[in-house]
C-alpha cells in the first residue's frame, strides 16, 4: 500500500474517530451524574429491614463483588449478599434473628481484601 493510501485511511478513520468521541463523551457524562445520583446511598433511602447495609473501600470490578460475596456467604445466618460496585455499598440478607457486632462485620471486609468504610443500616430489632 502506497504511503498517500496509507494516509488517507487514516485520515479518514481519524475524522470518523474524532466525529464519534465528542458525541461518546457527551453520553458518558450524561449518563454518569444519574447514574451516580441513583446509587449513592443516602440518609432518606430505606433499606430492607433483614439486612446489614456496609459501605466498602476498594470495590472496583465483578471479581471484587463476588470476592465479597464469597466472605460473607461463610458467615452462618447470611442469606445473600448484594454488591453495588458504583456506590461501594453491600447488603447482607441475614436470617431473622442472626446478629453480627461491628468488628465480626470488619473481619470479614477485611478477609476479602477491602475496607470497612461504615455499617450504614443493620436488622431490626424484631428481625
Amino acid at each position: 500500500m502506497s504511503s498517500k493510501v496509507g494516509n488517507r485511511i487514516l485520515t479518514m478513520l481519524g475524522i470518523a474517530f474524532a466525529t464519534v468521541l465528542p458525541g461518546l463523551a457527551m453520553a458518558f457524562v450524561a449518563v454518569s451524574p444519574a447514574q451516580a445520583a441513583t446509587s449513592a446511598p443516602t440518609a432518606q433511602q430505606a433499606w430492607p429491614a433483614d439486612a446489614y447495609v456496609v459501605r466498602v473501600d476498594g470495590l472496583a470490578c465483578p471479581f471484587c463483588a463476588y470476592g465479597i460475596e464469597k466472605q460473607f456467604s461463610h458467615m452462618p445466618g447470611v442469606t445473600s449478599t448484594d454488591v453495588n460496585l458504583a456506590s461501594g455499598v453491600v447488603v447482607v440478607h441475614v436470617k431473622p434473628g442472626t446478629r453480627f457486632d461491628q468488628a465480626r462485620i470488619d473481619k470479614t471486609v477485611q478477609q476479602a481484601g477491602f475496607r470497612l468504610k461504615a455499617i450504614v443500616s443493620q436488622p431490626a430489632a424484631g428481625s
